[in-house]
C-alpha cells in the first residue's frame, strides 16, 4: 500500500509542478494519475480511511475536468481568484471554485471575523439551552463548571494559582445522548456565542481547502473576548493517521495542532468541544496535554434521567392512571436520550390515532406505550457498549 500512497504523492507534486508552469496537458495527466492510485489507495484501505482516499481522487478527477474545460495560460498559472486560473501552491482549481494557498498563515487565517464566519459556520449568540434542560450528565456538568464557569466567577483566585478558563473538552459516547445540546447549554450559561461544525462541513475536495477552512473556524472563535466552539463528528475530522492517511487527514490533524498551540497566549477564553461518537479513530496527538484536556463519557441516561426525560416528553400529554412514569424509566435501561424521547412521541403518536379511531378521549394509556416500546427498540447494543469500556480500560486504566 506503501506503494500506491508514494506514486499517488509523486503525481500530486507533479501535477503542482505542471499548474505552475502552465502546462495543462501535464497537469491533466498528473491529476487523473493522482485519482487512479487514489482510488486504488481507497480499495486497499476500505472503511473510514478508503472512503477519505475515495474522496480526495474524486477531487483529483474534478480538477482534471476543470483544467480540460479551462487550458492553464501559457507561461504559468495565473493568480487565485483571476477569471480563468488555476490556483498554484498545491493543486488549485479552475474559474468557478475557490482556490486557496496550501498553508495558511496565522495573519491569513485570522482574517474573517466573527460575523464574516457566521456566512460559513452554523453561529448562534444565544442558544437558549440551559443546564436545567438537560437530565442527567451530572459529571459533566460539575466539570465544565470547574473548567470554565468558576475560573471567571473567581479570577483572582484562578490567576494566582494559574488557571485559565477555557480549554479543550472532548465528548465522546454512543449517540444520541445529547453531546450537542450539551454544548448548546455551556454556552448559554457563560453568556458565551455558540460556534458550530461537523467534520463534513470543514473537509473538501478541493486541496488546501480542508485546512483552510478548520483555521478560519477556529481563529474566528477565537478573535471572540468569551466563545464556544462545537466541533462534531471529530473523528472524520481529526482521524488517526496512519502509513495510509490520505494527505487531506495529515494536514488537517496538523492544522488543528498548530492553531491549537498558538491560542494559550491569548487573553481570550475560548472552550473548544469535539463530539464523537468513535473515539478510537481519533489522532493520538489530539489527546494530549493542551489540546483536548479534558475527557467526559457522555453515557445512556441513567434511570433519574430517563424519568426527566419522560416528564418531559409528556408535560403536555394527559396519562392514564395506568401509566407508571417511574417503572418505565426503570425498564428503558440502555435506551438513549433520542430513543427515550422517540418513544414517548411514538407513545403520543399511538394514542392519537387510538383516540380518532374509537372516538375516545386523547390520552396516553399504558398500552400504548407498550405498542410503542415494540416499535421503537434501543439503538445501543451491548457490543456498542463494550467499545467504550474497552476504550475507557485502554486509554484511561
Amino acid at each position: 500500500m506503501s506503494y500506491l500512497f508514494d506514486r499517488k504523492t509523486e503525481h500530486e507534486a507533479a501535477c503542482e509542478t505542471a499548474i505552475r508552469a502552465g502546462d495543462t496537458e501535464k497537469a491533466i495527466f498528473h491529476a487523473a494519475k493522482a485519482a487512479e492510485f487514489g482510488f486504488a489507495l481507497a480499495e486497499k484501505a476500505g472503511g473510514a480511511i478508503g472512503a477519505r482516499h475515495a474522496e480526495d481522487a474524486e477531487g483529483w478527477l474534478e480538477i482534471a475536468e476543470k483544467l480540460r474545460k479551462n487550458p492553464l495560460p501559457k507561461g504559468g498559472a495565473s493568480r487565485p481568484g483571476e477569471p480563468n486560473g488555476v490556483a498554484a501552491g498545491r493543486p488549485g482549481v479552475a474559474s468557478g471554485a475557490r482556490a486557496e494557498p496550501a498553508a495558511p498563515t496565522p495573519s491569513a487565517a485570522s482574517s474573517p471575523s466573527g460575523e464574516d464566519a457566521a456566512d460559513e459556520f452554523q453561529i448562534t449568540d444565544d442558544t437558549g439551552v440551559t443546564f436545567d434542560d438537560i437530565d442527567g450528565m451530572e459529571e459533566a456538568k460539575a466539570a465544565i463548571r470547574e473548567m470554565v464557569i468558576l475560573p471567571m466567577q473567581a479570577p483572582e483566585k484562578a490567576a494566582a494559582l494559574g488557571i485559565k478558563a477555557g480549554g479543550g473538552v472532548l465528548l465522546y459516547g454512543p449517540p444520541g445522548n445529547g453531546k450537542t445540546m450539551f454544548g448548546k447549554a455551556i454556552a448559554h450559561e457563560i453568556a458565551a456565542p455558540f460556534f458550530y461544525a461537523s467534520g463534513a462541513q470543514i473537509r473538501s475536495k478541493w486541496h488546501g481547502e480542508s485546512e483552510q477552512k478548520l483555521s478560519r473556524l477556529l481563529h474566528a472563535a477565537q478573535s471572540r473576548p468569551l466563545a464556544v466552539l462545537f466541533l462534531d463528528e471529530v473523528d472524520g475530522l481529526l482521524p488517526r493517521r496512519t502509513a495510509e492517511s490520505s494527505a487531506v487527514d495529515n494536514r488537517l490533524v496538523t492544522q488543528f495542532l498548530s492553531d491549537v498551540g498558538g491560542f494559550k497566549d491569548s487573553p481570550n477564553t475560548l472552550l473548544i468541544l469535539g463530539a464523537t461518537n468513535k473515539p478510537w479513530e481519533i489522532d493520538e496527538a489530539v489527546f494530549r496535554t493542551g489540546r483536548f484536556d479534558e475527557k467526559l463519557h457522555i453515557g445512556v441516561p441513567d434511570a433519574a434521567a430517563r424519568l426527566g426525560m419522560l416528564k418531559r416528553s409528556f408535560k403536555a400529554a394527559p396519562l392514564a392512571p395506568d401509566v407508571d412514569l417511574p417503572a418505565w424509566a426503570a425498564r428503558l435501561e440502555n435506551y438513549s436520550g433520542s430513543d427515550v424521547v422517540g418513544l414517548a412521541r411514538k407513545a403520543c403518536q399511538i394514542a392519537f390515532r387510538r383516540s380518532i379511531d374509537e372516538n375516545a378521549d386523547p390520552v396516553v394509556l399504558a398500552a400504548d406505550l407498550e405498542a410503542a416500546v415494540r416499535a421503537i427498540p434501543s439503538s445501543i447494543t451491548p457490543a456498542l457498549l463494550a467499545q467504550y469500556d474497552a476504550f475507557d480500560k485502554q486509554r484511561f486504566g
